[in-house]
């Protein structure tokens, strides 16, 4: 009998310390989500503009904010992990459409020392690209339609 409990006292403390542990990761993590969030929506406004001046539509501008609502999405989910991982892809698009626009790559455009460590071991792009269709098959990818209006990207809730 003394020997059940110890057991149970065990477990219990076990799984505070676990789940308390990812508790207080969780808001660290949301919070850096965040900020790449919102810095990937900076380099998209700047791709935006430039595809709108350029006129060189690769698709990368439509696939960027695609990612970027897609993340979005994930964030409100609590999917922080996932959601930097399509704003980074988001960033990469963005700063391809940029380029083929030749555009000028802001200081937003490169990943922080911080960010890079978020995103060690990330999914294929592919698997991004993938996952992107099939969660959100109805999105509209083409870059003439991306500069009509403002693009939806930024994030509208507070840390």
């Amino acid at each position: 009998m003394l020997l059940m409990k110890s057991v149970k006292l065990l477990f219990l403390f076990s799984s505070f310390i676990l789940f308390s542990g990812h508790a207080v990761a969780q808001p660290a993590l949301r919070m850096k989500a965040h900020q790449v969030i919102r810095r990937t929506a900076i380099v998209i406004h700047e791709a935006h503009k430039d595809v709108k001046e350029g006129k060189v539509y690769t698709g990368d501008l439509s696939r960027a904010i695609a990612h970027q609502k897609y993340a979005r999405v994930l964030f409100r989910n609590g999917m922080y992990d996932r959601a930097i991982h399509h704003s980074r892809r988001a960033r990469v698009l963005a700063v391809m459409a940029i380029r083929a626009n030749k555009g000028v790559e802001i200081p937003e455009s490169k990943m922080t020392a911080e960010e890079e460590e978020l995103m060690k071991n990330p999914p294929s792009d592919d698997e991004l690209e993938k996952e992107l269709l099939k969660e959100m098959p109805n999105e509209n990818m083409k870059d003439e339609d991306a500069v009509k209006t403002s693009p939806d990207v930024d994030m509208k809730d507070k840390k």
